[in-house]
């Protein structure tokens, strides 16, 4: 009796082998099932999803500090002592006051800070979006570690990501390693209105903002707020609603 429900269970023992069999190798050749014939023309499109993918990801995780070191003048990562609160936004102090003069002293970042730390800032954030592996299903990829390097343009804000993709089928290669995204951002213009603020507040005390504005034809807008004992200047140009705004330190009355 045994032997016959052990007879009668082996073509099901059997069936569910072939089925998970027949699982696991459409698994492994999904990809390929997928892909079809795969020529040059496929690699290709395959570099050209994974370049609109990381496109993707850079706006997606670098539009946030791209912005938020415009309004905190200059920095994101912010010294106790070298900012003040406004509007709930930390603020940079970008000239320190000094003691019975009017005048201030320069703590500026340059350039070349400003991007330092914006590149470090969009890498950590790609470290959690970018997968290129999901494109590359049913070929031979090598992919290497990414770097970012960032470029404040006059009105472009220039994002690099170096990263070796490589892809294979057969004889088959295509490979990128350049992938690029930019901001239309006028950061580069509104720092350098921002030196020669910081110029004129280090040299005479006091800049006149509307002068300025009229001698560049308008192409700036320049706010100056003074909320005690402080000097708040905000920067936008006319064509863009990108802020550069940063506090040049006053003195206290006693």
């Amino acid at each position: 009796m045994h032997g016959k429900k052990r007879g009668q269970a082996t073509p099901f023992v059997i069936a569910g082998i072939v089925i998970f069999v027949l699982v696991v190798l459409l698994f492994y050749l999904r990809g390929s099932l997928f892909l079809g014939t795969v020529t040059l023309e496929t690699l290709q499109d395959t570099l050209s999803n994974i370049d609109a993918h990381v496109d993707k990801c850079v706006h997606q995780v670098g539009d946030e500090p791209i912005r938020r070191i415009g309004l905190q003048g200059g920095h994101l990562s912010l010294a106790e002592d070298t900012f003040r609160k406004y509007n709930d936004i930390s603020i940079s102090y970008l000239c320190y006051n000094r003691d019975n003069d009017p005048r201030c002293y320069n703590r500026m970042l340059t350039v070349d800070e400003m991007e330092r730390e914006l590149s470090q800032a969009i890498q950590q954030g790609l470290k959690t979006c970018v997968n290129v592996k999901k494109f590359t299903r049913g070929l031979d990829a090598q992919i290497g570690s990414f770097t970012v390097a960032t470029d404040i343009g006059q009105d472009v804000v220039t994002v690099l990501v170096t990263m070796p993709v490589v892809l294979k089928k057969g004889e088959l290669r295509a490979a990128q390693d350049k992938f690029t995204a930019s901001f239309s951002y006028p950061l580069g213009r509104l720092y350098q209105v921002n030196q020669d603020i910081i110029t004129i507040e280090t040299i005479a005390g006091e800049f006149e903002q509307l002068s300025y504005m009229l001698s560049h034809q308008g192409q700036y807008i320049i706010e100056k707020k003074k909320p005690y004992p402080d000097k708040l200047y905000i920067l936008t140009t006319k064509d863009s609603p990108y802020i550069f705004q940063f506090f040049v330190q006053g003195e206290p009355s006693v």
